[in-house]
């Protein structure tokens, strides 16, 4: 092969390959830049890796168990805190920070919820079709999803389990499988991050294969709650929309017609 040829070859891998090396599953945020300095600004991450405000929305609150996060009660325990997205040719990423921990364990009865799933809306029209396990031996795999668990609350916020808002999917119920990724929930917490500086936070970060999502592109919303729907967070990747797979493949067929141009040129 043309030694030129293959440069651009390896110059379109790096290309796609660029940011999935800067973000590794490891529960680790100072990679998203995110930091731990008792400010405000410990919140906002580094626009290389999220570029937009949309690609992220930070709701940190504070309190005890009879502290209203909206539309549930449950305070810092409870408490969805922010969740940011990023995207580069083969990988979703998503960390999100919360006060919920791995450990806490589903019994209703108890007014204990675990942790929910990953749930993403292609079209932005509230139909939800995929969903990423966060917890149990299948975290990080990825459902195509007919059907979802959902919370406590309906539309107004009002107590009513019976007639939940279907805008905020909890957890999977009926499912197929289409795809595994990286996920990783930190179980022990950290603090000194925001101006809440002694709240506990935990950290679900993954990356996510887009061949996952065959059949599906453009704009999509990522959004997460826990099973008693609490609290929720969403966001939204605006101009970072999935590409046609086709598109993808154009790349390096790009760099090869540019090549083409620079010798014409020459000659």
């Amino acid at each position: 092969m043309n030694k030129t040829v293959m440069r651009i070859m390896m110059l379109a891998g790096w290309l796609a390959s660029a940011n999935a090396q800067a973000i590794v599953i490891d529960g680790n945020l100072a990679e998203w830049g995110l930091k731990q300095t008792g400010q405000a600004s410990d919140w906002t991450p580094d626009t290389a890796i999220v570029p937009s405000a949309r690609q992220y929305t930070v709701e940190d609150q504070t309190g005890g168990a009879n502290t209203r996060l909206f539309p549930g009660w449950g305070g810092q325990a409870y408490d969805a805190e922010a969740l940011y997205v990023s995207l580069d040719s083969n990988f979703l990423y998503l960390a999100l920070v919360t006060g919920l921990s791995p450990n806490t364990p589903d019994n209703p009865a108890a007014n204990s919820y675990a942790p929910g799933d990953f749930a993403i809306d292609f079209g932005l029209d509230g139909s939800y079709e995929f969903g990423i396990q966060t917890t149990g031996p299948d975290a990080g795999k990825v459902y195509q999803v007919s059907e979802w668990h959902y919370g406590l609350w309906d539309v107004n916020g009002d107590h009513n389990p019976a007639n939940p808002d279907l805008l905020h999917p909890t957890s999977m119920k009926t499912t197929t499988q289409v795809g595994i990724g990286s996920l990783v929930y930190t179980d022990v917490p950290f603090t000194n991050m925001g101006v809440y500086t002694s709240d506990k936070h935990y950290v679900i970060e993954a990356a996510i294969p887009l061949s996952s999502f065959a059949g599906f592109s453009g704009k999509f919303d990522v959004h997460w709650t826990m099973n008693c729907a609490n609290d929720w967070i969403t966001a939204d990747p605006e101009l970072n929309a999935i590409p046609e797979p086709a598109t993808l493949a154009l790349l390096p067929l790009g760099l090869l017609g540019l090549l083409a141009l620079r010798r014409r040129a020459a000659a």
